[in-house]
């Protein structure tokens, strides 16, 4: 069985799998979760004609736009929001105030930390990780900086971008690569570390 907490709206024709949490008290309700106070969560909010599969969790402050799908086993953090038509893949995690837009492909096993930015029609490929801290453990909340990725990129299976960094519109990182430089409008970078090998074809590009 689902579980639902304090407000949490599921839109039309959605389809809730087993053992999937909505609205989960963030860090933010730390205090109401302690207390058993769940009825004054504020809960998630769910598009329509979605698709939310088994073991699922969705926390608190969290909004779906309508026609997501997530795989098995996905971690949404509070204060994120998704755009229509998202895709996300089987044990993605995605942390707090992460902001993601509509058309986005998330392969499973991604990880997006906080205060990531994906824009729309991005994709993302297996075991992607993004990367938020630079001081890796003495940074607080605050000056935490995950990276903005603009419309349009496709970043290959297994690549690691680090922190703060800013990936152009249409932009192609091979598998593999660890990013640690902003990356150029219809770049093409690859590599340990990664490094420009060439520019999106004219007739594939989908930004001018």
């Amino acid at each position: 069985m689902a579980r639902l907490f304090g407000e949490s709206r599921i839109g039309a024709n959605t389809y809730i799998g087993e053992d999937v949490i909505i609205g989960h008290p963030g860090k933010h309700e730390k205090e109401l979760l302690l207390g058993k106070r769940f009825d004054e969560v504020e809960g998630a909010t769910i598009g329509d004609d979605c698709v939310i599969r088994d073991a699922t969790i969705i926390y608190s402050r969290v909004s779906i736009g309508n026609r997501v799908q997530t795989g098995h086993h996905v971690l949404i953090r509070e204060g994120t929001h998704i755009g229509n038509e998202t895709i996300i893949g089987s044990g993605t995690i995605i942390e707090d105030n992460c902001r993601i837009g509509s058309r986005v492909s998330i392969q499973s096993g991604v990880y997006l930390p906080t205060n990531t930015v994906i824009e729309d029609d991005v994709f993302l490929g297996p075991r992607v990780c993004f990367t938020n801290d630079k001081f890796m453990g003495r940074c607080e909340d605050f000056c935490l900086q995950g990276a903005h990725v603009e419309q349009y990129t496709r970043i290959g299976a297994n690549s690691v971008l680090l922190p703060g960094l800013k990936i152009g519109p249409d932009a192609i990182i091979g598998a593999g690569s660890v990013v640690t430089k902003d990356v150029d409008k219809h770049d093409i970078v690859a590599g340990v570390p990664a490094r420009k090998i060439g520019n999106v074809a004219m007739d594939q590009r989908r930004v001018q």
